[in-house]
This record gives structure tokens, C-alpha cells and sequence, in this order.
């Protein structure tokens, strides 16, 4: 399963711009493999690790035993998330479930021991495929997310309350990232975009308005990671409401901000417990 990934592949590499947030983690690559699929094509895009290459072996031999050979491969890295590898088969959704139960247990069944982290191996619908790239152009934009958040809270229920309080992290995180970056804030950091990149910058910001937005990010954050991951307890309407309308208070922050900043306003000056040299 070799072959020439310059002549029998077409490489499809694609930096996501992190104001279009289909990925929610901000900045991923995705590279796309389409035409003779062969393994070591797949193992070159996912760094030549040796466990990548076993996974990507069990894949590909389940797949070909299936009578379904993938029409196009995806991988996906980004910093802060694991790497993924899709496999995209022409088959209805049911078929492609029962694909994919196959290839967990036969990658299981290559490791005695501990299964690799880092690399999660799915197979997916073509019609899928297909779908999403009819909506590429379109973008995940933090008003979607407002009225999103405002939708899932009026229709009531737990579930609903907890799923409202997530879009509207989500909303304040693209507005966030999308004022940073107009303003240059961003452009000198060595780090990965995402909201931990938003709060180093933000949180060494010489201005109020600055330091202030970061914490507010992150309270929001810490919100959602309640709702997600704390069953323990009944999440209330209330306590929705209250995050959503904090949401409401991070947008005007953002307004604020802009308008402050964006015609080359200056920033205060430090106080003496901040560094001269600080970023603005």
C-alpha cells in the first residue's frame, strides 16, 4: 500500500481562517487526500508516526474488505486538539456506523496494551462531505450564536438551559477573537489561536478595557464547562439567564473596546506593578 503521493494524490491543504469557527477550536489544518488512496500518502500527512501508520493500515484493510473504499481521506491538526483522520466512504449512514465499529475494534486489536493517544480515526458519510463544502463559504458568526443562545433558553427544559449557556461562550469567544484580531493584537503571539492566546494577550493589555474583557472570557468559559460537565446538580433557567445576559455584557465590552482602540487610540499607561515593555 505505497504509491507516489505527488502524481496519483491531490493534496488539498487548507489553513481554516479562524473567523469562520466551523471547528470551534481555532486554528486548524486540514489536509485532504482525494484520487489513489494509499497508506503511506495518509502516514506522511499525519507526521510518519509508527502508530499512526497502524491505524491507518486497519482502516484501510477494513474498508477494502467492506467492498468500501474511501473516496477522499481528511486530516485535521490544530494546536490544543488531537489529531483526526476521516475517512470519507460513498455508503448510506447506518452502513458507515457499521464501517466504523469495525475499525475501532480492529485498531484495538493491534495494541496488546495501551492505544496510542493523539489520533482518532473515524469513517464518515460522503454525503456528508458533499454538504459541507456546500456551506464552506459560510461562517459561524457571534450574532448566530447570540440568537442561538436567546432560542435554546425560550424553549425551556434543562438540557436546553445548560446548550444556551455554551453558544453564549461561543458567541463572546468569536466576538473576542474577531476584535483581536482587527486590532492587531495577535499578530505577535507565538502562540496557537484559541481563547487561552485571547487571555495572555488581553490579560497583559495596558488598558482597563483590556484586562477587563479577558476576565470576562473567562468567566463565561468557566460557565460552559459548568454546563457541560456538571450533572451533579439541577441547572436552573436562572442561572442561564444570568450567563446569557453576561454574554450581552461581553458584546458591549467588545463595542467598547473597538471603538477606544480601532482609530489608533492610545493606551493608558502602565501601572508600576506592569512591565514597560508589555504588549498593547
Amino acid at each position: 500500500m505505497t504509491g507516489n503521493a505527488m502524481t496519483q494524490v491531490e493534496w488539498r491543504r487548507m489553513a481554516i481562517d479562524p473567523g469562520r469557527r466551523e471547528d470551534h477550536l481555532p486554528g486548524t489544518t486540514r489536509m485532504e487526500i482525494t484520487g489513489t488512496l494509499q497508506m503511506q500518502d495518509i502516514v506522511q500527512a499525519l507526521g510518519a508516526e509508527p502508530d499512526a501508520q497502524r491505524c491507518v493500515e486497519a482502516g484501510l484493510e477494513v474498508l477494502a474488505m467492506a467492498g468500501h473504499p474511501p473516496a477522499r481521506a481528511v486530516v485535521s491538526t490544530g494546536h490544543g486538539r488531537l489529531e483526526a483522520l476521516e475517512f470519507y466512504v460513498d455508503a448510506a449512514v447506518p452502513t458507515c456506523c457499521e464501517l466504523d465499529s469495525t475499525l475501532q475494534h480492529a485498531i484495538a486489536s493491534r495494541f496488546t496494551s495501551v492505544l496510542p493517544p493523539g489520533l482518532a480515526v473515524t469513517v464518515l458519510p460522503l454525503a456528508a462531505y458533499a454538504q459541507e463544502a456546500t456551506d464552506e463559504g459560510k461562517s459561524f458568526e457571534a450574532d448566530t450564536l447570540r440568537t442561538c443562545a436567546r432560542e435554546l433558553l425560550g424553549r425551556g427544559g434543562e438540557m436546553s438551559q445548560r446548550l444556551a449557556v455554551v453558544c453564549a461562550y461561543l458567541s463572546a469567544l468569536h466576538g473576542v477573537q474577531a476584535v483581536a484580531e482587527q486590532l492587531g493584537y495577535l499578530e505577535q503571539s507565538l502562540l496557537a489561536q484559541g481563547q487561552e492566546t485571547l487571555s495572555w494577550r488581553l490579560r497583559r493589555h495596558r488598558s482597563v478595557e483590556g484586562r477587563e474583557l479577558a476576565q470576562a472570557l473567562e468567566g463565561l468559559s468557566r460557565a460552559a464547562d459548568d454546563a457541560l460537565y456538571e450533572f451533579g446538580t439541577c441547572y436552573s433557567a436562572a442561572r442561564a439567564s444570568y450567563q446569557l445576559e453576561q454574554m450581552q455584557r461581553v458584546h458591549d465590552r467588545i463595542a467598547r473596546f473597538r471603538d477606544t482602540f480601532r482609530h489608533g487610540g492610545r493606551c493608558p499607561e502602565p501601572r508600576r506593578a506592569v512591565r514597560a515593555d508589555t504588549a498593547c
